[in-house]
Order: C-alpha cells, then sequence, then structure tokens
C-alpha cells in the first residue's frame, strides 16, 4: 500500500500511469464502449476497472497527472450521434467539475470528438481502460502533461 495514491486505483493502472509519457493518451471507456476491441487493434494496452465509474476514476487519474498544457483540450470526450436526441449528457457537468479542480483551465480544457472520430482517437491510445459505467456517451481521453 501507499500514502496518498487513490485506492481506487489497480496496481496495474498506476504502472501505466508512470510507464506513460508527456503527450500518451489513455482513455476511459463506458460499460458500452469497445475497449478490447480497439485497444487489439491499435495495439495498445486494455485494462479493466470492473464496477467502477468514470468520475471517480477520473478524479483519481488526475490526482497522479497533470493534462497536458500544450494542447488547447487534453480531455476530450465523445459527442451524442444526433439521431440519440440527447441535447446534454448529464455525466458531462461531473467531468467538467472534476476537470475544474485539475486544469486552470478549468472547461475549456475539454474538447469533444464526433463519435467515429473518438474511436480513431482511442485506437492510437497508449491505454485503453475498461470500465463499469453505465452512463451514455461518457467516454472520455486524457493527454498526459509534463509533471514538473
Amino acid at each position: 500500500m501507499l500514502l496518498g495514491v487513490p485506492k481506487i486505483l489497480s496496481p496495474e493502472l498506476i504502472l501505466t500511469l508512470c510507464e506513460m509519457g508527456h503527450s500518451d493518451v489513455i482513455v476511459l471507456g463506458d460499460a458500452n464502449f469497445p475497449g478490447k476491441r480497439f485497444a487489439q487493434e491499435g495495439g495498445c494496452k486494455f485494462l479493466r476497472a470492473d464496477g467502477h465509474g468514470i468520475p471517480k476514476l477520473l478524479e483519481a487519474i488526475l490526482t497522479l497527472i497533470p493534462c497536458d498544457s500544450y494542447v488547447e483540450t487534453p480531455v476530450m470526450l465523445m459527442q451524442p450521434m444526433k439521431s440519440d436526441n440527447m441535447p446534454t449528457v448529464p455525466i458531462w457537468e461531473e467531468y467538467k467539475e472534476i476537470v475544474k479542480r485539475f486544469d486552470p483551465r478549468g472547461v475549456l480544457a475539454l474538447g469533444y470528438y464526433e463519435r467515429f472520430k473518438f474511436y480513431e482517437a482511442a485506437k492510437k491510445a497508449y491505454c485503453i481502460v475498461q470500465t463499469g459505467e453505465e452512463a451514455v456517451y461518457a467516454n472520455v481521453i486524457i493527454q498526459k502533461g509534463v509533471i514538473k
């Protein structure tokens, strides 16, 4: 055990965050996200965080790594398809509050990918974490910054 490390983070996830370098990307996929397939297609690491929601994982991860300050939007979300008729995604409000606590840009650090562009970006990630998050369009991409 370690002091100061959020207990929601598995040893494998902590190791992965340590291995990641500046500008490497980690994806937190919701329970519906095809994470294993995308990890295989992209040749990236695949981890599971079954039973855990993304907000608590996002918060725990951002306590250990900074968002990339060299890009405009280091935290990317997946936009709903027009056919889903979702003018808002409720879980995004939680994400905004979390990111505001860890990045000086606040909500300006968040950006949005169209669904299939998000999929392509996920395949290029360092790691995809499959979570137990049941909210729809809850997927998040985080680009790691420099630790100073």
